[in-house]
């Protein structure tokens, strides 16, 4: 009778399992716990992931702003300036990698758009391209602009636009934008756009603080052809990203990577308005967006924005510092120098004593070898504020290979983490890494040691 009973017991429990409600949160448990692990990788952000992006975002919004600003980020398949990847992609991540533990690393590569502020005001602006009939209302005498229709170097052109402006837009608001553009002559004749601003009841120039854009005209809109041509516009049916990129390569055939552009074009959306996109030069073709590439890693509990860089020193990385050392201290070949050790031909910093004694007899002869390993440290980590032909190598090292380096990105503080091979002057070999902040920009980027696992010590 109790074996029956037993039975009976263990039929009725594989019962209850098979139709208990929490079977699936177990399950999703299991899927984060017993199947947790670390890893490293890149991905890059789909059209699908920006609309899923969207929707999480959505769903936290607690104002009518806040979700007209998100939803640009699927209107647009990218971030901005207003809704930064660092806001919006770490509960993306958890959503979609539940399974990785902390530690890991994901470097997500994602479209970007700069200030959508910017590309608003530049709308909304009014465009204005003086005509004949304006420069001879300026005066058409000797050295007035109406003599030859356009301004000459030696005129006070803003003076001349502020009073146009006066009787041209009587009826100005605080806080309208016009960009007039017009003819300018200094040893021959170029074309010139200029923003001016209605600040306190009267025309300002300057009103924008943008140089690197371009207004499309009706020579522009001709050369494109077709129904763009017809119309003097662009549309939901020819939109400008389909025709924009070509038009820029042949508009500006010597641009350089990394070159950007804001255009400002006609659109249809049942009127004809101005609307304006920031174009960026991925070095071969103009691209409607630039894409970005920035670290997130998981947490205690979610995952997080680090824009922190980490590489390993390469043969190219150690050539940058022989290129800056004293001919004095640089081998026959071109590749190594004996002040700090750098070698592009082994890849490694040597700290081999007896050479410096060779190169550098004035400093080394005579020394311990703990006093000569000092210095040789000292000269790898640290002199952040010698020239270059003697500052410190990984000084040397970053300020060349990132020479525009931001201390900030998103808000966080950049850190660069370096991993480098020595020689030792044993023979032996070992890999070290030492940790810097980058704490200005400029020409080049300014940077602080913070830490590292070396022998150097403050």
């Amino acid at each position: 009778m109790m074996k029956k009973f037993l039975f009976l017991s263990i039929i009725a429990s594989i019962w209850l399992a098979g139709c208990n409600p929490n079977e699936e949160l177990y399950d999703e448990l299991d899927e984060k716990t017993s199947d947790a692990y670390t890893d490293q990788f890149s991905y890059t952000l789909t059209e699908k992931d920006y609309s899923t992006i969207t929707d999480l975002a959505l769903a936290d919004a607690t104002t009518a702003e806040d979700s007209n600003m998100i939803g640009m980020i699927e209107e647009h398949h990218a971030f901005a300036d207003e809704f930064g990847a660092a806001d919006y992609i770490p509960q993306f991540l958890g959503d979609k990698y539940v399974a990785l533990d902390q530690g890991s690393s994901i470097n997500v590569t994602y479209n970007y758009i700069g200030s959508v502020e910017t590309l608003n005001t530049l709308s909304q602006a009014t465009y204005y391209t003086l005509t004949r009939n304006d420069y001879d209302s300026m005066g058409e005498g000797d050295g007035e602009p109406g003599e030859y229709d356009n301004f000459a170097y030696y005129m006070d052109v803003e003076s001349y636009l502020i009073d146009f402006l006066d009787g041209k837009y009587p009826d100005a608001e605080e806080g309208d934008l016009v960009a007039v553009t017009y003819d300018y002559y200094d040893n021959g004749v170029s074309e010139i756009t200029d923003f001016y601003s209605y600040e306190d009841g009267t025309w300002q120039a300057g009103g924008l603080s943008v140089s690197n854009f371009y207004v499309l005209n009706s020579s522009d809109y001709n050369s494109i052809g077709g129904a763009v041509a017809n119309y003097g516009n662009f549309s939901d049916d020819n939109p400008p990203d389909k025709y924009l990129p070509t038009f820029l390569k042949q508009k500006f055939p010597y641009a350089e990577q990394g070159d950007e552009k804001y255009v400002i074009y006609k659109y249809y959306m049942g009127y004809v308005a101005n609307q304006a996109k920031k174009y960026y030069y991925d070095g071969s073709n103009w691209k409607p967006h630039q894409e970005v590439s920035n670290q997130f890693i998981k947490g205690d509990d979610q995952w997080v924005f680090d824009p922190t860089v980490r590489f390993t020193m390469g043969s190219s990385d150690y050539q940058l510092i022989v290129d800056e050392r004293d001919s004095k201290y640089v081998n026959s070949y071109g590749t190594g120098e004996y002040y700090s050790g750098a070698d592009s031909y082994y890849s490694n910093f040597s700290l081999v004593i007896s050479d410096r004694v060779d190169y550098d007899p004035e400093t080394f002869d005579g020394l311990s070898e703990a006093e000569a390993t000092d210095i040789i440290w000292d000269r790898i980590v640290n002199m952040a504020d010698e020239p270059m032909a003697t500052r410190g190598a990984l000084f040397v090292m970053l300020q060349n290979k990132f020479p525009n380096a931001q201390p900030q990105k998103n808000g966080v503080d950049v850190y660069y983490e370096v991993s480098f091979d020595t020689y030792n002057n044993d023979r032996s070999r070992s890999v070290y890494t030492v940790t810097y902040q980058c704490t200005a920009s400029g020409s080049p980027a300014e940077f602080e040691y913070v830490e590292g696992n070396t022998p150097y010590s403050e």
